[in-house]
């Protein structure tokens, strides 16, 4: 018997999984999006200027403290300071508003003033990581993608190897300790290896719990797990900024968003592991007792027949010798990984991409964050009203489509255009995000169980590389202000030609074995679409079909 039969006949969508909604994917989206972004405004930079000892104050008696302190220059028209350049004084006897800049300028040699009006003391203006010491920030950024792209390998590892219980309870013990405890730091070494375990747990403890959830729902019912994980994500990313603005200290921000973290650790025992999995590692007692529970919990009847006949023990024993590469051993599942494997890469590197080089609203840092978070929500009323009717591939093909003629406009767009640059630039991020999420809900769907873990844990590295990336496209607005625009549209439109040679997954049971996974969607071809050709997509061969038994 079918694993999905049973989970109909338990309930695939009652109480049970809606518990789950609501004590993980909820908890999981909003925490993602609180620690995520608290790493940003731990390591914000305020406007500085140099500072000038009390003796040079009161010796020369200026008039302009200012004007000395801070060195002007024009630079396309536009009056700009040097923030890591002072007057030097100890030379001059007096300095009038008139004459000042025709002073000689020195290095800071008293530290920094910074102007706390706007933003607040950070580890940044802590440690003084300005002037000389500018990379720092972005050395501290680095590593903890360094961390996200180790730690999505290891605990996608430990995910299919252990559970995804496992997966996601140390998860949120790691998180949780490195965040408190980056706030007692003193250092930069210090602070930045326990970001570093902070960044290695991002992912697991945002998609693990997302991942469970969806192995106990029925097809029919994915597409609101999507949008319940996003709509969360997207929420606390907006709120985030302002329980930043709220508190006005990073110490105490590291704390307050990581200290929720512990309550999964301390609820551990009501985590369930995934039914689906164990049955793969020949746990067949420990699947039966949960799928009891579900049926218990949704009021429904056990097929007792079903503890006998799931799975034969060769089809265990394969599972059991299975690894990552398996997933490039088939030709079908070689060509749904590679293509998996290009997108994540190109869609984390685009929607970082856009999410720096649009964050600056032309207002303040707060406002920013806030806009470009909620401007994502229409991405959710196109997913949950469009993928549960066009399926999963040609939104991501029409979205990343839009999103690359968005970016491709905006060469023949003149360059003083600044609403339109920033409509196009809104555009591109509502398009990139509806793939974004899509392809997460779409990746677990044509992954086989045996590998999805291992699976997930791949292409997330394959996203995470993609995140290095970003910050050197961003860096071409120097040259040109809509040129990261340019490039995230050529290369959303890679993604759009890649994503029309994946198998639809829309109403499909879930893949188990390598074997299922190499049968789905043997029967599509490319130009297929549920809403046009259903009767096809329907009669298409369940990847099941070939494991059930009488």
């Amino acid at each position: 018997m079918d694993f999905n039969v049973v989970l109909q006949d338990v309930g695939d969508f009652g109480l049970y999984q809606k518990l789950l909604c609501i004590f993980l994917v909820v908890p999981s989206a909003s925490l993602c999006a609180l620690v995520y972004f608290t790493q940003f405004f731990t390591i914000l930079v305020p406007d500085h200027r140099c500072k000038l000892s009390e003796e040079d104050i009161f010796q020369h008696n200026f008039s302009t403290f200012f004007n000395i302190s801070v060195p002007y220059e024009i630079v396309n028209g536009k009056l700009l300071s040097k923030k890591c350049e002072m007057y030097d004084v100890s030379n001059i006897s007096y300095i009038s508003d008139t004459n000042y800049s025709n002073s000689m300028t020195v290095n800071c040699r008293n530290g920094w003033v910074y102007d706390f009006r706007e933003l607040y003391p950070t580890i940044a203006t802590e440690m003084n990581w300005v002037c000389d010491n500018d990379q720092l920030p972005y050395q501290s950024q680095t590593i903890f993608y360094v961390g996200t792209s180790l730690g999505c390998v290891v605990f996608g590892l430990i995910a299919d190897r252990y559970g995804r219980r496992p997966s996601i309870i140390l998860s949120y013990v790691i998180a949780c300790v490195a965040g408190i405890g980056s706030a007692f730091t003193t250092s930069f070494y210090t602070f930045n290896i326990l970001r570093f375990f902070v960044g290695a747990t991002i992912i697991p403890l945002s998609e693990d719990p997302y991942v469970l959830s969806l192995e106990y729902i029925g097809v029919k019912k994915r597409t609101i797990v999507i949008i319940i994980w996003s709509m969360g994500y997207i929420l606390f990313s907006a709120i985030c900024p302002w329980i930043a603005y709220g508190l006005r200290d990073w110490r105490l921000l590291c704390i307050i968003t990581s200290a929720p973290l512990a309550a999964v650790p301390l609820f551990g025992k009501f985590v369930p592991e995934s039914a689906s999995w164990l049955l793969t590692q020949g746990r067949k007692k420990e699947a039966v007792k949960l799928l009891k529970t579900v049926a218990r919990i949704n009021k429904k009847d056990y097929p007792e027949e079903f503890g006998e006949r799931c799975y034969d023990k060769n089809n265990e024993q394969d599972n059991f010798n299975t690894t990552v590469l398996d997933l490039f051993k088939t030709p079908r599942l070689r060509l749904n990984s590679l293509v998996l494997a290009i997108v994540w890469f190109v869609v984390y590197c685009c929607y970082h991409t856009n999410t720096q080089n649009a964050s600056n609203l032309g207002t303040n840092v707060y406002d920013s964050f806030t806009y470009s978070s909620l401007v994502e929500i229409p991405a959710l009323f196109v997913i949950l009203f469009g993928i549960d009717w066009l399926g999963r591939r040609w939104p991501v093909a029409f979205s990343s489509l839009a999103a690359g003629l968005a970016g491709l406009v905006i060469l023949i767009i003149p360059r003083d255009a600044i609403k339109t640059h920033l409509g196009l630039a809104l555009i591109q991020r509502v398009t990139i995000t509806i793939v974004y999420n899509v392809i997460m809900q779409y990746s677990a769907e044509l992954l086989p169980t045996v590998l999805r873990g291992r699976g997930l844990a791949f292409l997330r590295l394959m996203g995470t590389l993609g995140l290095y990336l970003s910050p050197s496209i961003v860096y071409l607005s120097m040259a040109m202000p809509g040129l990261p625009l340019v490039v995230s549209g050529v290369l959303m439109l890679l993604v759009s030609a890649f994503t029309l040679t994946l198998p639809e997954t829309l109403h499909k049971h879930l893949p188990h074995s390598i074997e299922d996974g190499e049968m789905f969607g043997k029967n599509q071809n490319v130009l297929d679409c549920p809403c046009i050709h259903k009767s096809n997509m329907d009669s298409d061969d369940e990847p099941e079909a070939a494991t059930e038994k009488a």
